[in-house]
């Protein structure tokens, strides 16, 4: 019985050791498995870069700071265009919640002539001006609250730049219903009326966005670093006032959506009273080429 016992143990024991191995062989490839070949393909679709010359340039420009420049004052023909409101009558009221807009305007665009870009700005309360290519035609305004609105036209440049002279502005008051109370706004008093941007700026405008806008019943001698200013507000950050009546333009604005504020501020700087002159407009900045880089704007 022993014997027979120490001869199986012997067995058991050469077929172990015959196998041993491959049992060890195979344990270490559990713990420690052979290195796999990456395809370039399926590595290129990870976020680690496949060398160092696909990495970003650690030291790429940093964008530059949005800032506003000083544009020259387009010089106006003579005689200069001289703008009116006729329709709806200053101060008269409507029962209606609309209104046919007629404006009487000389010495502007030619009509007949499709070359010639000029036109009318008309803005409706703080709204976003209204162009008008044809000012013989009447404007309606539709769905008006009910109350008292503000009506303001002036002229502008195929470049859309505001005609800036006495006589290219016009303004008129009337009511829907009944007056609002309290309205608080007085047309003899310092007003700032915002003209651009607006909209979409796109292709080459994009690099130098026009900041324009119209001012009224501010004479020269109060206009100035020590009288009446604007002051603007790009995308949060508040930039030095504007002490000129020029056109402006704002340059290095990345692509995508902008706010932009104007704000009359007086001598001692502080917001000039009146519902009109803070003005925040929302626009979008694409430095690509429009699909039709000939085509006139429409707005």
């Amino acid at each position: 019985m022993n014997k027979l016992s120490t001869t199986f143990a012997v067995a058991l024991c050469t077929a172990a050791c015959a196998s041993s191995p491959a049992q060890t062989q195979s344990a270490a490839s559990v713990h420690n498995p052979p290195p796999v070949a990456v395809d370039a393909a399926v590595s290129s679709l990870t976020n680690e870069p496949v060398d160092a010359a696909a990495a970003p340039a650690a030291d790429a420009p940093a964008p530059e700071p949005v800032r506003i420049v000083a544009g020259d004052r387009r010089a106006v023909p003579t005689p200069g265009p001289h703008v009116a409101i006729t329709a709806p009558a200053n101060g008269a009221t409507v029962r209606e919640d609309r209104v046919e807009v007629r404006l009487a305007v000389q010495h502007w665009r030619n009509t007949t002539d499709a070359n010639d870009h000029r036109h009318i700005h008309l803005v409706l309360d703080n709204e976003e001006y209204r162009r008008v290519d044809d000012p013989a035609q009447p404007v309606v305004l539709e769905h008006l609250a009910q109350g008292t609105h503000v009506l303001r036209a002036f002229a502008g440049w195929e470049t859309h730049e505001t005609v800036k002279q006495d006589g290219a502005f016009a303004v008129a008051v009337f009511h829907v219903g009944a007056p609002t109370a309290h309205f608080g706004f007085d047309a003899h008093a310092p007003l700032l009326t915002y003209s651009r941007p607006k909209g979409t700026v796109s292709g080459a405008d994009a690099s130098r966005v026009l900041l324009d806008f119209y001012l009224t019943n501010i004479p020269a001698d109060r206009l100035g670093a020590q009288g009446f200013r604007v002051r603007p507000t790009v995308d949060g950050s508040t930039l030095d006032d504007l002490t000129a009546w020029v056109p402006y333009y704002v340059e290095h604005l990345a692509d995508g959506p902008h706010t932009i504020t104007l704000q009359l501020v007086d001598a001692a700087g502080a917001p000039a009273p009146g519902p009109f002159n803070h003005i925040e407009r929302r626009i979008t900045v694409t430095h690509a080429a429009p699909a039709d880089p000939h085509a006139h704007p429409a707005h």
